[in-house]
């Protein structure tokens, strides 16, 4: 058998490997492997390396799969006896299955004539179309210039603390997982067609009631207009909106408020520019959030330190949050009474859930915050930190922590 593995073509191979796992001969297929393969299957984060970890995904990929579910290679080149480019599908009792084509790339080793690399990529299930190039517009100066932090930021630690510690393979898992979850938000509440995953009109098709509607929101930021007119100061009149609508964009705004002074000394970021990208997330909130998190993520943990250093703005930025975030929790229960009860109230907010893309953005948003809240405070407070708990109470918690002063031994003392 090896030596007929030493001189059969790639596409012979290749084309016998398939019909192994068509027949769910995981032990034929796996014959066909080399030792040292490095299979790359794009759809996890990190390829799969050696014989026994390309085993176990046939054996997954294999597993509880009906018998006459069948990949079908359409195409697949001939000319290098060593590499061979396949264009397959899948057919479910003959009929192709839909979202289930792909291509994929092997190259056997000139040693062994077995499969030494592979790259699958199949067809997404969400098509993201012309969509796909706003996302790429959208992100690309961003993640430009966190990128170059990062590499910055990087080759500092490898020169300042050589003790450093490399970022593990679950880290970086974990910063796919938050690339993912980034696209995600960003294509299907700020680009997605109408209807199609969520209700409401996509940023590129924002009705002006909908801009009406942001802007007359964003007027009335932190109740300062309602409050000038309250006291007879009216150069600007308030507009009027619902006041659960208007109380759920100021909690999320005075939310994500907060987070600077905890982004400041969170060291895990480095030198990303975290004003800057703050700023943007007060307007786009988790659109930027989440890939800071991901290239915070990427980052190698920083040597543990006693003393993490709060700044002045901690306190100042913790009441302003929670006096803002207080009043507009109050503000959707009873502000405006001319907008009915408790029970009119959560009916309207029902409404629109359902059907305004806005306000499911700012319930989404508060979900995120909860647990980046978490992660950030997590790491800017020593296991030994008796404040710790407070990482677990969405917004009050972090509200709380900048607000206390410093303590001995809660990880937060003055340098």
């Amino acid at each position: 058998m090896e030596e007929d593995l030493k001189i059969m073509p790639a596409h012979l191979l290749v084309e016998s490997m398939y019909k192994a796992i068509n027949r769910r001969d995981v032990a034929a297929a796996i014959n066909f492997v080399d030792d040292d393969c490095i299979y790359e299957d794009l759809n996890f984060p990190q390829p799969f390396r050696g014989k026994e970890a390309v085993k176990q995904l046939f054996e997954e990929s294999c597993q509880g799969l009906p018998d006459d579910l069948q990949f079908v290679i359409d195409e697949i080149t001939v000319g290098d006896p060593f590499a061979a480019g396949v264009l397959w599908h899948v057919e479910l009792d003959g009929i192709p299955f839909p979202n289930a084509r792909g291509v994929s790339f092997y190259r056997l080793s000139e040693k062994t004539g077995k499969l030494i690399f592979a790259r699958d990529l199949v067809e997404p299930p969400v098509k993201l179309g012309k969509a796909a190039f706003w996302i790429i517009r959208l992100v690309t100066p961003l993640v430009r210039r966190l990128l170059k932090s990062q590499k910055s930021n990087s080759e500092k630690l490898r020169l300042s603390s050589p003790q450093a510690t490399e970022v593990e393979p679950n880290q970086r898992r974990l910063s796919v997982l938050l690339w993912i979850l980034s696209a995600a938000y960003i294509y299907i509440l700020l680009l997605s067609p109408p209807g199609q995953i969520v209700p409401g009109e996509p940023a590129w098709a924002i009705q002006p009631e909908t801009l009406q509607e942001i802007f007359d929101e964003s007027l009335n930021f932190f109740f300062v207009l309602p409050v000038l007119n309250a006291v007879g100061i009216n150069y600007l009149n308030s507009p009027t909106i619902h006041p659960v609508i208007e109380a759920l964009f100021n909690f999320a705004e005075a939310w994500i408020f907060m987070f600077l002074p905890l982004m400041l000394i969170d060291q895990r970021a480095g030198n990303l520019p975290k004003l800057p990208i703050w700023s943007m997330a007060m307007f786009l909130t988790n659109g930027i959030i989440c890939p800071y998190m991901a290239l915070r993520q990427y980052n190698p943990l920083p040597q543990p330190q006693n003393k993490t250093q709060k700044s002045w703005l901690a306190p100042v930025f913790g009441w302003i949050g929670l006096i803002v975030g207080t009043i507009a929790l109050a503000w959707g229960f009873v502000g405006r009474p001319e907008f009915g009860d408790l029970a009119q109230r959560g009916q309207y907010f029902g409404e629109q859930l359902l059907t305004n893309r806005v306000t499911l953005a700012f319930c989404i948003d508060l979900v995120l915050f909860s647990i980046f809240q978490a992660v950030l405070l997590r790491a800017v407070n020593p296991s030994q930190s008796k404040r710790r708990w407070l990482s677990y109470i969405p917004f009050w918690g972090l509200a709380a922590w900048l607000i206390m002063p410093p303590g001995s031994g809660a990880g937060d003392s003055p340098a």
